[in-house]
């Protein structure tokens, strides 16, 4: 047993094909649309248009377009959910002295000031100027990355040897806790020269 080859188990013969679909119900045709992104959207993210897929092929409705996004990646931004990332990087005087550096935002820029004795890899949060979208907004982690300069004047290298003869590494949390470690097993002050 199979479906009739004249009516195609619809029961109904078409004597007369239409010319512009051919006897099949339905018409190719192409449109255009216009999409509202909202705004959060990232990467899997879909809008579905109801009735503007594929035509059914026993004259009911018209199927569902479903656009799936994909999101290019940013120069300076990463994204995790709603908040963005930066890495910014600063001056060993900057971090040193504190100051004002300018960082990104979405579609602006804004001054933010560090304090002084920045580490590098110290992270900042700015609430709220990360992605807005239905669900609320993420926040900007700022990650300040101090750039040692690697070709200095001699002016510079004096200034440099005259600031490393008047440190004292009490004040480095890092260098201090390492000496003490080298000193308790080891007996030797590694930064004695």
């Amino acid at each position: 047993m199979r479906a009739c080859d004249e009516c195609r188990g619809t029961g109904k013969k078409i004597i007369d094909n239409c010319k512009d679909c051919g006897g099949k119900g339905y018409v190719r045709k192409t449109t255009t649309l216009t999409l509202d992104i909202p705004a959060g959207a990232d990467t899997g993210s879909y809008i579905r248009k109801v009735g503007f897929g594929e035509a059914s092929k026993n004259g009911g409705a018209s199927g569902d377009l479903i656009v799936v996004m994909r999101v290019e990646p940013s120069k300076i931004f990463e994204r995790s959910n709603f908040d963005l990332r930066v890495k910014v990087p600063v001056s060993v005087t900057t971090a040193a002295l504190g100051g004002k550096i300018t960082i990104p935002l979405i579609d602006d820029t804004m001054e933010y000031t560090i304090p002084e004795g920045t580490q590098s890899g110290k992270i900042f949060v700015i609430r709220g100027k990360g992605i807005k979208s239905s669900r609320g907004t993420g926040d900007l982690i700022v990650t300040v990355i101090v750039e040692i300069p690697t070709k200095l004047t001699r002016e510079q290298k004096k200034l440099l040897e005259q600031l490393e003869k008047t440190s004292d590494v009490k004040s480095c949390a890092q260098m201090k806790q390492y000496r003490d470690k080298m000193e308790s097993m080891y007996g030797v002050d590694p930064y004695k020269n």
